[in-house]
């Protein structure tokens, strides 16, 4: 006669606090004296909207607005840490959004990174090819142009400016560093990923087959047809499932989560997808709340009872909760769990400056603050070249 298992609640269940602690914004790596995070609602739900704050000044920056702020922030800043040209660009500027004629391509930024990196560093072609491909996606995302691919610029010589960022960042460099290693666990970065090692991986962090089932789907989150992913799809995919606090990320979801395609996600896929999560979670014995109770405590975190794509942007420091109680069922096992010890709020205190979770691995993976602490408020992180395990 077998025991029966006496299922637990959140609250009771001890579970790894950096799950999938995340990646990075492409944002240059801020100073430990950074102001209080900004808000980064979008102004229209396209992408050929303006973005977020870190969108607009991609976008827009200018060496006479670069020059400005730094004489203005240089007193504040930290003398450890890399300032590039984006560090210093006021936020203020960019009030006024202003449309530029002149385009960077995607191919473009990716060509001119691989050059960089092949004839100023030791890398070998395979490597500099790899890493122009993260970066430049990387750029894309963080600007929220990844379905156009293109970048709005003044002029067509901040291709340069674009290129030594992607190359000297901080952030950027561990961003090529630790998806190199994720996109080599999943299989041959150059090669296409089938819907069978994608599934694996998506499992082994917490996604459940349904949402697997609804990546490959044409014409959501996805270029290529078939069954399988290219390299620059699954990198898009490691941002999304990483970085669920992004506003291209909550895009990505988004298109997942909306079945019926109509811009507004419904309850009934919603239920579908929700009961995905508690299935994952009494798999590993860990009990959900009833999904009438979940959706009414996302409502709260929305203050709408309309799902659409501009409500989760327009919430978007709160929004990946609701999202990764349909999508990621070890992700909204560790934010309750989190919630209720102020684990990642704690830690951004501790190192100086409140972070998104890409920038929060990043760090906890090669800074040394971590490196040369033995422990820290989030727990310790392997710091070694190792894909990132939830489990």
């Amino acid at each position: 006669m077998s025991q029966q298992i006496q299922m637990k609640s959140v609250i009771d269940v001890k579970f790894p606090t950096h799950l999938f602690s995340p990646l990075a914004t492409s944002s240059p790596k801020l100073t430990r004296m950074r102001a209080p995070i900004r808000d980064q609602s979008w102004s229209s739900c396209s992408d050929d909207s303006s973005g977020n704050l870190t969108s607009q000044a991609i976008t827009g920056v200018d060496d006479s607005h670069i020059e400005a702020t730094k004489l203005e922030n240089e007193s504040s800043t930290s003398s450890c840490s890399m300032h590039t040209a984006l560090e210093f660009v006021n936020s203020s500027i960019f009030e006024r959004v202003r449309s530029y004629s002149e385009v960077i391509t995607r191919e473009e930024l990716q060509s001119a990174i691989f050059e960089r990196k092949l004839t100023e560093t030791d890398c070998s072609k395979e490597e500099a090819e790899m890493y122009s491909i993260i970066v430049t996606e990387r750029i894309l995302w963080t600007a929220g142009r990844t379905w156009t691919g293109t970048i709005q610029v003044k002029t067509k010589d901040l291709l340069n400016d674009y290129v030594r960022y992607a190359c000297e960042d901080w952030y950027m460099k561990h961003t090529g560093q630790l998806c190199a290693v994720e996109l080599n666990h999943i299989g041959k970065w150059d090669e296409i990923f089938d819907s069978n090692a994608i599934a694996i991986y998506c499992y082994e962090t917490g996604i459940p087959t349904i949402i697997v089932d609804r990546i490959f789907s044409s014409n959501l989150v996805r270029r290529s047809t078939g069954n399988y992913l290219d390299t620059k799809e699954v990198t898009w995919l490691i941002f999304a499932m990483i970085g669920t606090d992004e506003n291209q990320s909550i895009e990505y979801w988004f298109r997942v989560l909306d079945v019926q395609s109509t811009g507004i996600l419904q309850l009934d896929d919603l239920r579908m997808f929700y009961d995905a999560i508690t299935k994952f979670l009494v798999n590993n014995n860990v009990q959900s709340l009833p999904f009438e109770n979940a959706i009414a405590q996302f409502r709260d975190i929305l203050g709408t009872d309309k799902w659409n794509l501009q409500s989760f942007k327009k919430n978007s420091q709160l929004a990946f909760r609701v999202i990764n109680g349909f999508v990621c069922a070890l992700r909204f096992l560790e934010q309750e769990i989190c919630e209720k010890t102020n684990t990642e709020r704690q830690d951004d205190e501790e190192f100086g400056m409140v972070r998104t979770r890409w920038q929060r691995l990043i760090d906890h993976k090669f800074d040394d603050y971590y490196a040369q602490s033995s422990t820290s408020s989030s727990g310790s992180f392997n710091i070694n070249n190792e894909p990132i395990n939830p489990v």
